[in-house]
């Protein structure tokens, strides 16, 4: 755990970046300039100085984590920038001069839910507070100005296209004004009657209520024409359509250190499917969510057909598939939802070998039917098919002695229980997504599939 105790109120030699103090995230990926690339440019430095200190307003909102915190991790946690980043513009440099001293004007805070410290808690309530030091805030693959930028207005949450997500720190830049960057009032990082010891938020949690406050603010200004407002709230949507599908796309089911449990041969599992099946009910509640997947599946229906005559699997479990993996978004690859502009990132990594960026929705699905080995199969039985859509997410909510939620969600057939971010299991949390099976059991009940 980084102590940054004895660096508060420092000046440093410009060669001297003590370790407490260098930006992490920085580090980890140097072409982010962790900058609104939508902003106008800023004057930069032009004079040589020879010391840096961190602006007073960060030394005083760390202080306050740290106090609020104190069992926090600090590993994605900095202010200036490594020797890599110098001559980059960048708040994380010491670009603000202050009687011949440059001042740093960002800090990154890990995020840390397990220690109570919630990057997306602390990024909202500063957005939410309006204050005035504020220049910039990032978290989560989102971004939000104090200032109008193009069509958003000030405050709102747009899509961020750095190469750094943000998902594992939030970036707070002050204004250039020494009126701001060195005001050490005390910050407002709580959301308004939240406890002292309020319970950590979920990174899905806290990337969806960002997602809604971006909706929120989606440009509708009444004296541009129809066709800009149009074109604008697309694009938005589009970037908010990813950033959810990212978020609530199942984390697989893997125990620790990566460790799928042993896949029970179908044999195994033929009858367990079948008792599931036969009394399996949607949940009354769910019965609306439900209708609307079913009718989602539906829409969609002559595009899935395309990837099923090239593959032979039915249009029904490539459109399951879509909704669990993409959330039925056809900007995202059909094997895990990442966005279809380039190549896969997480698994299956590197996917597909050939394809043609970024609009070619139907080859990657080809791809993705075919490398789970799903393509010129026959057997599209009521259990082949479920323990085919086990196998895409794993199997290892067995050894959990829970239905998996990738199947029965939102049905009789499950409660709660689930992975909640890579190898780590909640028995509490409950999956805010629709079932496969139960997807499935719907589209059956209409005579739309197994006939």
């Amino acid at each position: 755990m980084k102590d940054t105790t004895d660096t508060q109120g420092q000046t440093f030699d410009l060669d001297t970046r003590p370790s407490e103090e260098v930006a992490q995230e920085i580090v980890k990926d140097a072409d982010d300039l962790h900058v609104d690339p939508d902003a106008p440019p800023e004057v930069t430095l032009e004079v040589a100085v020879r010391h840096w200190r961190v602006a007073k307003s960060l030394e005083r909102l760390r202080a306050q984590i740290n106090a609020a915190f104190p069992q926090r991790s600090k590993g994605s946690d900095g202010t200036i920038g490594d020797a890599r980043h110098a001559s980059r513009s960048s708040d994380h440099n010491p670009w603000v001069v202050d009687n011949g001293t440059g001042v740093v004007t960002a800090f990154d805070v890990t995020h840390d839910p397990g220690h109570g410290c919630d990057a997306g808690r602390i990024a909202e309530a500063i957005r939410a507070s309006d204050d005035r030091r504020v220049k910039y805030i990032i978290w989560n693959r989102r971004i939000a100005n104090s200032q109008p930028i193009g069509a958003a207005p000030a405050w709102a949450w747009r899509a961020y296209t750095g190469q750094n997500p943000h998902d594992h720190h939030c970036h707070i830049s002050v204004r250039a004004e020494k009126a701001a960057y060195d005001d050490p009032r005390d910050w407002s990082f709580r959301m308004q009657g939240e406890p002292e010891a309020a319970a950590a938020e979920t990174d899905s949690e806290a990337a969806q209520r960002a997602i809604g406050a971006a909706l929120d603010a989606l440009p509708g200004n009444a004296d541009r024409p129809l066709l800009q407002r149009l074109v604008d709230a697309q694009d938005e949507v589009s970037a908010l359509l990813a950033t959810f599908a990212r978020e609530a796309r199942p984390v697989r089911a893997e125990d620790a250190e990566g460790v799928e449990a042993t896949r029970p041969s179908f044999e195994e599992l033929r009858a367990e499917y079948e008792q599931l099946w036969d009394r399996c009910e949607i949940r009354p509640e769910r019965a609306n969510s439900v209708a609307w997947h079913r009718a989602k599946l539906l829409q969609n229906k002559s595009r899935y057909e395309q990837v099923s005559a090239a593959t032979g699997a039915k249009w029904w479990f490539v459109g399951i598939v879509h909704a669990l993996e993409a959330s039925f978004n056809f900007q995202g690859h059909l094997h895990n939802g990442d966005p279809l502009n380039r190549r896969t990132v997480n698994v299956p990594a590197n996917r597909p070998p050939r394809w043609n960026p970024p609009n070619d929705w139907l080859s990657s699905a080809i791809d993705a039917i075919t490398f789970e080995g799903f393509a010129g199969q026959s057997d599209w039985s009521l259990a082949r098919t479920l323990y085919r859509f086990e196998s895409y997410n794993g199997f290892s909510y067995h050894t959990k002695g829970i239905n998996s939620p990738y199947l029965w969600s939102f049905s009789t057939n499950y409660t709660r229980g689930k992975f909640i971010r890579d190898h780590v299991y909640d028995p509490n949390a409950v999956s805010a997504q629709c079932g496969a099976a139960v997807m499935l059991k719907v589209l059956q009940m209409a005579g739309e599939a197994l006939s």
